[in-house]
C-alpha cells in the first residue's frame, strides 16, 4: 500500500511527496476493451453507448439519460485512487429527486445513513455552498471538504444534502474533461 510505504519512508527520515491533484492512479482500459465489454453487456443502455464513438455526442447522451431520471453508471479513464468515486467510476443521478437515495440504497444494498455526494461545476459552487472560495482551485475537487449548503441548493438538490444541512461535494472544472462536459449539458 502506498500509505504504508510513505509512512515507513518518513520514519526512516525520507521526504515523502506526491504529485498534487492526481487521483487517477488506478488501472485503465483501452477504448476497444470498453467497446467490447459494452457490446457483450446486457445492462440497459450498454448497446446504445457502444454505438457512440464521438465524445461530445457521448456526453450529450449521458446527460440526456440523467435528465430523464435514469441512473447512469459512468466508467471513463483510469480508476481513482482512494475511497471516493470521483467521476471515473461513478453513478450519475438527478439530485433533484429526494427519493433517489432510497432507490439507490436499495439497489446497492447500502444503509440510509451513507449520503450521496453532489457533483458541482466550479462556476456554480458559490451558489451552492456557504463559504465557497472561488480562488482555491483545489477546494472540493476530491470531496475532502464539507460545506453548509445555501438555501437554493437545499431546495434544488435535496437528495445530496445531509440532515445537518451540509454536503461533501466534488467540484469540477475543465481539468475533469468528459465528466465536466457531461455536467455542462
Amino acid at each position: 500500500c502506498c500509505g504504508a510505504a510513505a509512512l515507513a519512508a518518513r520514519e526512516l527520515g525520507e521526504t515523502v511527496s506526491a504529485p498534487h491533484g492526481i487521483i487517477s492512479l488506478g488501472p485503465s482500459f483501452s477504448a476497444s476493451d470498453v467497446h467490447a465489454a459494452l457490446q457483450a453487456s446486457s445492462a440497459a443502455g450498454a448497446q446504445e453507448a457502444a454505438k457512440i464513438p464521438e465524445l461530445n455526442a457521448f456526453a450529450q447522451a449521458v446527460a440526456s439519460h440523467v435528465h430523464a431520471g435514469r441512473v447512469v453508471g459512468f466508467f471513463h479513464g483510469p480508476m481513482e485512487f482512494g475511497p471516493r468515486a470521483l467521476g471515473h467510476r461513478s453513478l450519475l443521478a438527478l439530485a433533484t429527486d429526494p427519493s433517489i437515495n432510497d432507490t439507490l440504497n436499495a439497489r446497492l444494498r447500502r444503509s440510509e445513513f451513507m449520503p450521496f455526494a453532489p457533483v458541482t461545476l466550479r462556476s456554480h459552487a458559490a451558489e451552492a455552498y456557504v463559504g465557497w472560495d472561488p480562488e482555491d482551485s483545489e477546494a472540493g475537487r476530491h470531496m475532502t471538504m464539507c460545506y453548509q449548503v445555501t438555501p437554493a441548493m437545499q431546495e434544488r438538490c435535496p437528495a445530496v444534502v445531509h440532515v445537518d444541512g451540509t454536503a461533501r461535494p466534488q467540484v469540477v472544472d475543465e481539468r475533469e474533461g468528459l465528466y465536466h462536459q457531461i455536467l455542462q449539458e
